[in-house]
């Protein structure tokens, strides 16, 4: 007797008896999740329905996989706009005086992530400006 999940029976050609309710399992010995399960006895054979079903999954995974990317662009992208003062200071910008600063500890936490120094202080491009000349620089830099 085979007990299989209804995407593991669609893989084989089958799909669930109208009306089966399964029995709901562990998925793994690690307790982690749960999923129902189907006895041979509660499924049969329609290859079309089952390959309709793979490929409804597949492309629910693909459009999980494809949002999850474009959310890994978006906070790249603003990664790359977000640095420390010394960081701008070297790129030959200078953080304005009203500049709102975040603590990497903070922006790791809001984008999930470990791309930022969580002791240090980063402000986004918006707020820093170009040096009117080379005093307003060296005077930003003594100051750092």
């Amino acid at each position: 007797m085979e007990i299989l999940t209804a995407l593991q029976w669609a893989k084989k050609g089958f799909i669930p008896n109208e009306g089966a309710k399964g029995t709901k399992q562990w998925t793994n010995s690690f307790y982690s999740a749960k999923a129902v399960y189907f006895k041979d006895s509660e499924v049969h054979e329609d290859k079309d329905t089952a390959k309709a079903i793979l490929f409804a999954k597949r492309k629910e995974y693909r459009d999980v996989a494809k949002k999850r990317k474009e959310k890994r662009i978006k906070n790249a992208a603003y990664r790359e706009k977000m640095k420390t003062q010394w960081q701008w200071l070297q790129e030959g910008r200078i953080p304005n005086d009203n500049a709102r600063w975040e603590v990497g500890e903070e922006l790791n936490k809001m984008f999930c992530t470990c791309a930022y120094g969580s002791n240090y202080c980063y402000c986004h491009e918006r707020y820093t400006h170009e040096p009117k000349n080379d005093e307003e620089m060296q005077k930003a830099i003594f100051d750092f």
